[in-house]
């Protein structure tokens, strides 16, 4: 339990401290000129769709665990650890063919759409249609666990995830945006590739 519960942490913390998780939010606001409260309702409503859609497929992937439950061990030692590893093999792939395949929100939105409530639909429907992946290792495992490890997984996420998104949004808004965030954004399937291999190898020796 303590590595699900690492684990899920650790992807929740990835995910909310990578900019394409706030600095969306950040340079729309600035364009449009929103206020401190539109800028945090906006990323309230699309982190909160996020994470929801993430959470669901969570429960739909948790039921196959369910189902694995009598063969856990063998899942736990061997299954789970081989998908956070087969994930992360994928991200170091994406960055080294420079491809950002996790860029929730798509640049046409802000063309397409000027109101604020447009383009609070917009976000929050771009952040739903985009729930993370990585995370669904440890639902899987979650699910052989039963239902309160799931709910457990999913509290972490949701909590942590839309909470650091806050966090990151208030400090861009208030003076972070002054440092050059394009590295991170240039290397984040770099820095979430070798997060789920370290997970994956954690995982090979540590059984959740």
């Amino acid at each position: 339990m303590n590595a699900l519960i690492t684990g899920s942490l650790t992807l929740s913390l990835l995910h909310a401290l990578i900019p394409s998780h706030w600095l969306p939010f950040i340079t729309i606001g600035q364009t449009e000129r929103w206020s401190y409260r539109q800028l945090m309702t906006v990323t309230a409503v699309a982190g909160l769709a996020h994470t929801i859609s993430t959470s669901l497929l969570g429960l739909l992937v948790s039921l196959a665990g369910w189902q694995l439950a009598e063969n856990y061990h063998d899942l736990s030692e061997r299954a789970i650890p081989l998908l956070l590893l087969a994930l992360g093999l994928w991200y170091l792939m994406q960055h080294v063919r420079h491809r950002h395949v996790h860029d929730h929100i798509d640049a046409t939105v802000t063309r397409k759409a000027r109101s604020f409530g447009t383009l609070l639909l917009s976000l929050g429907l771009a952040m739903f249609l985009s729930p993370c992946l990585e995370i669904e290792a440890y639902f899987l495992s979650a699910g052989a666990k039963g239902w309160q490890a799931v709910l457990l997984v999913a509290l972490i996420y949701n909590v942590v995830t839309l909470s650091g998104m806050l966090i990151m949004v208030t400090l861009g808004r208030h003076g972070l945006r002054r440092i050059d965030p394009h590295w991170f954004e240039h290397h984040e399937n770099l820095i979430t590739g070798l997060t789920l291999v370290g997970l994956a190898v954690l995982n090979f020796f540590i059984e959740f």
